[in-house]
């Protein structure tokens, strides 16, 4: 019993949908891989809103270059997917066509004049899951070094529109400390010249004759630059996922278990609202971080895969079958009916014994009997007893126990409802059945070989929840 209690609670739909988990779900992460040379594959995202600047501009387009993490950042009006795809065609005009560009699934990267630009340059689009930011990780940084180095300037009521191409400098002119090298050194080949930076001591017989002798030198120095940027990056990318994958808590899924979907509560009362959705239902398992959901009523559709970050393993409750009350009134009869066996012989064999007494002892016959008649009665009212009647449609003498008639029912005749559930019954799966006109209490497990062609269909196209 206290399994079962234990069960229910823990299958309550309303706990499971607002209660947070200390032990929340966190995957392995895995490292993108480095591409081998600067422009060739770009993150972008927006960054605002802010204050509005003297030209009505609220927001920021940043892109950052996956090897070199060059940055380049203009100032928008508006975030909508026709003021992105200006920005991004502007970036494709100074930069040159990338060949892939990640971004996560805002309205204006996944909008049709976003994909339209892309797919007229030929650039292949990437997203990253929703609410997952550390996918896109490199402008998410970058971010949090533009707000660190903006926060002055909007406090002071400046115009940060006019400070940006300087903070924008001022990082790719940073040296990073995964590549060992700034992202002005390894687009251009050398560092950026300042007001204060050294003079250095020209040799005119080291100056190159010819432009071929430049480009050759230049090359050279440029591949020395971008080896060693790979092979630091490698080695920041290794101790970052060590880093990172100690304190990780995955999740076992299969397909056809059942999960909740983490969301952000917004408006006024979020602190009231629920923070998990569903349960859905886990259909495909592409890779070991995304999954792809289904809803088992069909309100929601699923278009793109989630993280695995965002899930945690839903408890469904499952209406308890007709045979379970039968198995626990049948025991309580039994022991009921073994209780009055045993009082019984027991006064078979106190009645025997005082006869006997009587007949052998007659000067203590009076007394015996009434010590036996005394004990007869202090045992009566120590073991009192309770009757436990069976439901009223249990005594019907009409009725008809379903399992009986399970095996005697032919397809045809059978009129399924709905099914609600399905479990393991050896290298089978056997199918909770509520039949047409029957309450859920009374459902019964059926093989999929004794279900009606209808409901066979029916459970290939939404396969029921499985339970252990």
């Amino acid at each position: 019993m206290g399994k079962i209690i234990s069960e229910y609670v823990q299958s309550c739909h309303e706990c499971q949908s607002r209660k947070v988990s200390n032990l929340k779900t966190k995957a392995k992460i895995v490292a993108y891989p480095t591409p081998s040379e600067p422009f060739q594959v770009w993150q972008m995202d927006i960054f605002g809103p802010l204050v509005s600047s003297n030209n009505a501009n609220t927001y920021v387009f940043t892109a950052v270059d996956a090897f070199s993490n060059f940055l380049f950042a203009v100032p928008l009006r508006n975030n909508d997917a026709i003021s992105v795809s200006q920005a991004i065609f502007n970036f494709f005009c100074n930069f040159g066509v990338c060949s892939t560009v990640i971004s996560d699934q805002g309205s204006e990267f996944i909008g049709k004049c976003t994909m339209e630009v892309c797919k007229m340059l030929n650039v292949e689009q990437e997203f990253t899951p929703s609410m997952m930011h550390h996918c896109l990780g490199r402008c998410e940084r970058t971010h949090r070094t533009l707000a660190e180095r903006l926060t002055p300037y909007v406090l002071d009521n400046k115009q940060w529109e006019e400070m940006l191409p300087g903070i924008v400098f001022s990082i790719n002119s940073c040296v990073n400390s995964g590549s060992k090298y700034s992202a002005f050194e390894i687009v251009y080949g050398k560092r950026p010249n300042f007001p204060l930076s050294p003079s250095y001591i020209v040799d005119f017989k080291d100056i190159p004759k010819d432009v071929k002798t430049y480009v050759e030198n230049l090359d050279a120095r440029l591949n020395i630059i971008r080896e060693h940027v790979k092979l630091n990056t490698l080695v920041a990318q290794r101790k970052m996922v060590e880093t990172e994958n100690k304190n990780a808590h995955e999740l076992d899924l299969t397909v056809g278990d059942n999960v909740y979907l983490s969301r952000e509560p917004v408006g006024q009362g979020r602190k009231f609202q629920h923070i998990y959705d569903g349960p859905f239902t886990v259909t495909c398992l592409p890779s070991a971080h995304l999954v792809i959901l289904r809803d088992p009523t069909g309100k929601r559709n699923f278009r793109r895969p989630v993280h695995i970050n965002r899930l945690k393993l839903a408890h469904i409750r499952v209406p308890l079958p007709a045979p379970y009350f039968n198995q626990q009134t049948d025991e309580s009869e039994n022991t009921s009916s073994k209780s009055d066996n045993s009082s019984s012989s027991v006064d078979r064999d106190t009645s025997e014994n005082s006869k006997s007494i009587s007949t052998n002892v007659t000067t203590e016959s009076d007394a015996l009997d009434t010590d036996v008649v005394s004990q007869h009665d202090t045992t009566n009212l120590n073991r009192p007893r309770r009757n436990i009647q069976k439901p009223v449609r249990y005594r019907d003498d009409n009725y008809i126990d379903p399992d009986k008639i399970v095996d005697s029912c032919e397809n045809n005749q059978l009129k399924v409802k709905r099914i609600l559930a399905k479990r393991k019954d050896g290298a089978n799966f056997v199918y909770l059945i509520q039949k047409v006109g029957e309450p859920a209490q009374n459902a019964i497990w059926l093989p999929l070989s004794k279900l009606p062609p209808k409901a066979q269909t029916l459970l290939l196209s939404r396969p029921p929840p499985l339970i252990q």
